[in-house]
């Protein structure tokens, strides 16, 4: 039975895919994933679990092609289980339709210690993108280039898969913005553990800076959450003091800093460069500095 977390449309997906499955693969057991949007597939000492979330925002893009994608995904689970039941003792191999761009402090992922590893690309603000395999649930692992090598991925390979699945996962962005063409500023919160990660998606920033004539704000104040922000929404003094607080009021924060884009990049905020009062609000009534 699918997870009663799910909503039904998903429910029904997943009930579709354990069918097609478990007459692909008989000598598996393959379950709901307890956790999540997935399966659970095991086999003695092997197990593998395969996330669906990339398949089904891949389907609803283009709803014709459904069912080739859906026989796609069966016949290619094949060698990852098969991978899995001759070595179960070294792990499964990063589901390639699981691998997303994450997006945290420069100075946590630095921390890691496979850190070295992981296939990375910069961001402004003390921002660091890298290459993570996404597990049901809010649960994310980061994807080493030695992993990704069993897995038959290379380095470059790698990010290209990244890109693809972030691009597919985050593609509410669209509804919102064309929902609501007359605001001036949107929320983007759709996952609570990759929305920020919206800053890898070309099309969405190229989108945005379109509303704004050619540029447009972003806040990053936490992890699953972006705001954009174009014309006198996003005017530096106001759009800092939204950036501070919410960044204040962040369960997995990132930064409280504004970034821009054109279109095509992101950059720091040019009102980012200049000085903040050293003393300020409350800061200045409990005798603390800015940090």
């Amino acid at each position: 039975m699918p997870a009663p977390s799910l909503d039904p449309r998903r429910g029904e997906f997943q009930l579709r895919l354990l069918t097609q499955l478990r007459s692909r693969y008989p000598d598996w057991s393959l379950e709901a994933a307890p956790d999540g949007f997935g399966v659970l597939a095991r086999k003695d000492r092997a197990q593998v679990t395969l996330t669906l979330e990339t398949l089904y925002a891949s389907c609803r893009q283009e709803e014709v092609s459904t069912p080739a994608r859906i026989s796609s995904f069966v016949a290619a689970a094949g060698p990852r289980l098969a991978a899995a039941e001759a070595s179960p003792e070294s792990g499964a191999a990063p589901d390639p339709d699981a691998l997303m761009w994450c997006v945290r402090l420069e100075r946590v992922v630095r921390g890691y210690s496979r850190s070295p590893e992981l296939v990375t690309r910069p961001l402004p603000g003390g921002l660091l993108a890298f290459v993570s395999e996404a597990l049901p649930g809010e649960v994310m692992r980061g994807v080493s280039a030695e992993e990704a090598g069993a897995a038959g991925l290379a380095p470059d390979r790698l990010a290209e898969m990244a890109d693809r699945n972030t691009a597919l996962r985050l593609q509410g962005w669209r509804e919102i913005l064309n929902q609501h063409p007359a605001q001036r500023r949107w929320l983007f919160s759709e996952d609570p553990l990759f929305s920020s990660s919206l800053l890898l998606v070309p099309e969405f920033l190229a989108a945005l800076a379109q509303r704004g004539g050619g540029e447009a704000a972003l806040l990053v104040p936490d992890r699953g959450m972006v705001v954009g922000a174009v014309g006198e929404a996003a005017a530096p003094p106001q759009l800092q003091h939204l950036a501070r607080r919410l960044y204040g009021m962040a369960r997995s924060p990132l930064i409280p800093q504004v970034l821009a884009t054109d279109g095509s990049s992101v950059v720091l905020h040019p009102a980012e460069s200049v000085p903040r009062r050293p003393w300020s609000g409350w800061r200045q009534v409990l005798g603390l500095r800015e940090r």
